[in-house]
């Protein structure tokens, strides 16, 4: 059949019609998207991408109960955080978990206790990379670290962060160090320079998180009232308590961010109540003695979703807010009343220690035992005492 010029005035009008759809469907469905963004985050909440246009929720909201929420964090901050909430993030149930590497960060006046921590790792065996961020090292320092095998110094950029980030005492540096790496490597160890490492083995934490991979039908999640008396009745955490350790791995629910050194106290007695303004919570359970709280410089992390937007998102968010990790008028120095360590605000503040001992206790049933390893007989904390070591000792064996 031949084709006739007529048939073009026939067609055209059936053509436009369609293409005009097509369009109006592609822009509605960008509109829909961005519009459904704005009905979920609430209006006093929202920071907008300059770079992509999508839309942030800045207000952190109670895991519990998502009508609690906090003020907005300062959209000034989302070109810096946006990098961490778009790195590729590890799903534990189906990807291999990588290799973690070791970080730490320090600055002069802690370099004997850096050299203790290094040597205390290589002496095991171990040669995993240890990353070291220079909180403000000199060429002394650093000529004695590169003596060390397989290590990365990385200079912490102080210049780009509000003046507050300078306060090293605020320790406001830690959670952009934990958060670039988790980026960068998928998994990590967080240690200050106290810590000493005594076992190289220590596939037993490992596998509190790695249970995740098994199809297992977990153990029924008590209801808090039996986690009371749990908290009460069983002993402490001492050495590897292989009972405990059975039962967690049944349970499986162990958060993929583990702390591990008990702090001797409750997150809510050294909590300045100024950071509740950013991160509410549950003040009833957190009164109670599962919510203890735990030294917030050793810690093995994994890169998951979870961990990245509901724990490091606010951890971070709040370290660059100058009235939320460290409040004004916060010390250090606390007035146990009645030796009450867990009831009642001592009038004392644990910095980055209290934000994110916070975060995990909201995110996971303001109970210890999901946020904590229960596992203390690889490592010990060692703040003062003989630091005498070689250099030597640093090395790869």
């Amino acid at each position: 059949m031949r084709f006739r010029l007529s048939n073009i005035f026939i067609i055209f009008p059936f053509i436009f019609t369609i293409f005009i759809f097509v369009k109006f469907k592609n822009s509605s469905t960008n509109f829909d998207e961005k519009e459904s963004q704005v009905i979920s985050i609430p209006n006093e909440c929202v920071c907008e991408s300059k770079k992509t246009g999508k839309l942030y929720n800045f207000c952190y909201n109670l895991p519990e109960n998502k009508q609690k929420r906090g003020k907005r964090f300062s959209c000034k901050f989302l070109d810096f955080w946006e990098r961490f909430e778009e790195s590729k993030s590890v799903d534990i149930k189906t990807d291999q978990i990588p290799n973690p590497v070791f970080v730490t960060a320090f600055s002069s006046g802690f370099i004997s206790n850096a050299v203790r921590m290094i040597s205390s790792i290589r002496k095991l065996g171990i040669s995993m990379k240890i990353v070291i961020y220079d909180l403000g090292l000199t060429p002394d320092d650093n000529n004695i670290l590169k003596q060390a095998c397989n290590i990365e110094i990385r200079k912490f950029d102080f210049s780009i962060f509000p003046e507050s980030m300078k306060e090293l005492r605020e320790y406001r540096w830690k959670p952009i160090v934990i958060a670039e790496c988790l980026a960068d490597f998928g998994s990590i160890w967080y240690l200050d320079t106290s810590v000493v490492l005594e076992k190289s083995n220590i596939s037993h934490v490992y596998d509190l998180i790695n249970c995740q991979k098994e199809n297992i039908e977990r153990l029924p999640l008590l209801p808090s009232f039996q986690r009371d008396i749990r908290e009460k009745t069983e002993k402490h955490e001492d050495g590897w308590n292989k009972d405990i350790w059975l039962r967690n791995l049944k349970e499986c629910r162990k958060s993929s961010y583990l702390l591990h050194g008990y702090s001797g106290h409750g997150i809510l007695s050294v909590t300045n109540p100024e950071v509740y303004n950013w991160i509410p919570s549950n003040f009833e359970e957190l009164r109670k003695e599962k919510a203890k709280m735990y030294d917030a410089g050793f810690v093995y992390a994994v890169n998951t979703k979870t961990i990245m937007l509901d724990i490091m998102k606010w951890y971070v968010l709040c370290a660059l807010e100058n009235s939320c990790m460290g409040p004004e008028n916060s010390s250090l120095i606390c007035s146990f009343e009645n030796d009450d360590r867990f009831k009642k605000y001592a009038e004392c503040h644990r910095y980055d220690q209290s934000i994110i001992n916070l975060l995990l206790a909201n995110a996971n049933f303001y109970d210890r035992r999901y946020y904590v390893s229960e596992i203390v007989d690889f490592f010990h904390i060692k703040r003062n005492g003989n630091l005498n070591v070689n250099n030597e000792e640093m090395q790869c064996i």
